[in-house]
C-alpha cells in the first residue's frame, strides 16, 4: 500500500509540472521588443489595495497599503497595519514629499524634496520615485543598449541588452508574455522586478515583487483590488497639514 502510495504522489507531482518547452526556433530581438512595446506602457495610472510584505536584511515586514500611482512621478501610500490602524502616509507630487507618520506622540508631519534618498528613508526602498512608478505601472525602464541577443532558458526566454556598463534581461515566458527583467552592473544584478498573477481582462500583473541588492531588499506587492488608467485628483498626491502639529523638513 505505502509502495503504490508513493508512485501515485511521484504521478500526481509530474503531472503538476508544466511541460518543458521546446524552443525551435528563438524570435528576433526585433520581435521581442515589439511585443514588449505592444503590451507595457498601455497603464497611466493605478488606484488599488495590496498586501504588501518585504524582507529588509533578513528582517521582515508586513503591511495593508492604499496605493495611487500616475506616471510620470505621482505617488501615494497611506498604510495600515495587518490590524487595520493607520500607521504612514506617504505622497510624492513629482517634486515634493510629504508624510504623516501616525506612529508617535504626537504625530509627526514632514516635507522635503521628492529626491530618492528621502523616499527611501520611508519606503526602505532604494529607488527614485520615477523608477518606482514605472516598475509598478508594469513598464520597468530600458536602458541604452549597443548589443542584444535572445536566449532561452528552461521555460523563459531572455532578451540580454548590453552597453559598456549596464546589462539587462528581460524576460517572457511561454507565451512570450512579459514577465520581468533584471538590471546588471558590473558587480553583479542590482534590481529585478517580477509580474505574475496576470488578470485576463486587464493582462495587468495582481502579483509584482522587487528585489534590490542595495540593502538587500525585497518586497512583494498582491493586489486584492485594483483598477488602471483611472483619473486621480492632483490633490490627491498632497497631504494637508494637519491643524498644531509643526511641519518638519526632510534633510
Amino acid at each position: 500500500m505505502s509502495r503504490l502510495f508513493i508512485i501515485m504522489v511521484l504521478f500526481v507531482s509530474a503531472c503538476a509540472r508544466p511541460p518543458q518547452v521546446t524552443w525551435t526556433e528563438l524570435p528576433t530581438v526585433e520581435f521581442l521588443l515589439t511585443r514588449l512595446a505592444d503590451t507595457t506602457g498601455q497603464v497611466h495610472s493605478l488606484d488599488g489595495t495590496a498586501k504588501v510584505s518585504m524582507t529588509v536584511k533578513g528582517k521582515f515586514f508586513s503591511s495593508q497599503q492604499f496605493l495611487l500611482v500616475e506616471k510620470p512621478d505621482r505617488l501615494r501610500a497611506d498604510v495600515l497595519t495587518g490590524f487595520g490602524q493607520l500607521i504612514l502616509q506617504l505622497t510624492a507630487d513629482g517634486k515634493e514629499l510629504s508624510v504623516f507618520m501616525h506612529t508617535t506622540v504626537p504625530s509627526r508631519f514632514l516635507r522635503g524634496p521628492a529626491t530618492a534618498e528621502n523616499l527611501a528613508r520611508f519606503t526602505r526602498v532604494p529607488l527614485a520615485t520615477e523608477d518606482m512608478v514605472r516598475l509598478l505601472l508594469y513598464e520597468p525602464p530600458l536602458i541604452t543598449y549597443q548589443q542584444a541577443e535572445v536566449v532561452a532558458e528552461e521555460n523563459t526566454l531572455l532578451l540580454r541588452l548590453n552597453n559598456q556598463k549596464i546589462r539587462q534581461e528581460l524576460l517572457f515566458d511561454r507565451h512570450l508574455r512579459f514577465v520581468g527583467c533584471r538590471y546588471f552592473s558590473q558587480e553583479g544584478i542590482f534590481l529585478e522586478v517580477l509580474y505574475d498573477k496576470f488578470n485576463e481582462e486587464d493582462v495587468f500583473p495582481r502579483k509584482i515583487q522587487i528585489t534590490l541588492a542595495e540593502g538587500d531588499t525585497r518586497v512583494v506587492f498582491k493586489f486584492s483590488a485594483l483598477q488602471t488608467n483611472v483619473r486621480i485628483d492632483p490633490e490627491r498626491f498632497t497631504l494637508e497639514i494637519p491643524a498644531q502639529i509643526a511641519v518638519e523638513p526632510i534633510l
